[in-house]
């Protein structure tokens, strides 16, 4: 059901962005990215039950080690391995102090990072370019050039979530995910029954820095110009908003609040006054959040349930 859910929405994101301009496409792109972001929020909120407020941060390290890559005449796939490589890395030393912190405190001390991202890159001037930021040079991909705006760039985006998703489904969906949950909601059981607590939660952690890093690189190919501006802490609020709209535990969810927080704003300017986009953005938000604890996310399915009940009754 989960899984039919998230190929019934790319199909719509595609066709959506085939029919659509190039604003339009260009939108559902930086959505599509956002929610690749939100995937990994997700899986500290959702599972460990922690507020993550760096996420903004590890897209600034997707994007920066991306950019360095192919502005070193790396090839694409070299560039992201480096990305891998390099989140995994970082995400592990964050993760080892992050995990003896419990509520508002890990909260404020991602915070803190998030808050220091857009300092440290302009300290690091041979890598980013310090404030006039750096560029990132254009891919192709078996010919076909991958732009912003094009459809190709959008399909690219939105196989990357899809296999993502699937990935996470698949860990967070079974017995490794019920032993994750365990940890974070029941953490003196797990330590009963001899659960290695931190090796887990250093897991989840070092997983959500890769799934932003990703997003930060496909970030980068889509924009093609990085400046530290971009990466403000507004963002990594903006991406665990998306996550509680959508719902913590859903992948749909993740893509459905992705989309809300990128696609939504640049679209509502020409139907309102620039003065009062911000009032229709957080209206929608705050409806979008009185779904439920689960989000829209959990609507979906709980649709799709009644559905496949009501399918199996007619044919029974």
């Amino acid at each position: 059901m989960r899984l039919g859910s998230l190929l019934a929405l790319a199909a719509v994101v595609l066709c959506t962005g085939a029919l659509g301009d190039a604003t339009l496409r260009y939108s559902l792109t930086i959505g599509t990215v956002y929610a690749v972001a939100v995937l990994g929020n997700n899986a500290i909120n959702g599972t460990l039950g922690e507020i993550n407020l760096a996420a903004g941060a590890y897209m600034a390290v997707g994007a920066y080690t991306m950019a360095w890559g192919l502005n070193n005449g790396w090839s694409l796939l070299a560039s992201l391995a480096l990305v891998i490589l390099t989140a995994a890395v970082v995400g592990a030393l964050i993760a080892v102090p992050t995990i003896r912190l419990t509520g508002i405190f890990t909260a404020l001390a991602t915070f803190t990072l998030a808050f220091a991202i857009p300092d440290l890159a302009i300290s690091l001037q041979s890598i980013t370019g310090g404030e006039a930021g750096t560029g990132v040079p254009p891919v192709s991909v078996g010919g076909t050039l991958l732009d912003g705006s094009s459809q190709p760039m959008l399909i690219t985006v939105c196989a990357l979530f899809v296999v993502l998703a699937v990935v996470n489904l698949l860990l967070f969906s079974r017995g490794t995910g019920a032993t994750l949950l365990l940890v974070g909601e029941a953490t003196p059981a797990a330590q009963v029954f001899g659960m290695h607590i931190r090796l887990a939660k250093i897991a989840v952690w070092t997983w959500a820095t890769v799934l932003g890093a990703l997003a930060g690189a496909a970030y980068g190919l889509t924009v093609g110009f990085l400046n530290p501006t971009i990466f403000v802490v507004f963002l990594s609020i903006s991406l665990l908003v998306a996550g509680l709209v959508g719902g913590a535990r859903s992948v749909t969810g993740a893509w459905l609040g992705g989309l809300l927080v990128g696609t939504l704003p640049p679209n509502i300017q020409s139907l309102v006054p620039a003065s009062s986009t911000g009032i229709v953005f957080g209206a929608v938000l705050l409806i979008a959040l009185l779904a439920g604890h689960g989000g829209l996310g959990s609507v979906i399915d709980r649709c799709l349930g009644v559905l496949l009940v009501r399918v199996q009754r007619r044919r029974s």
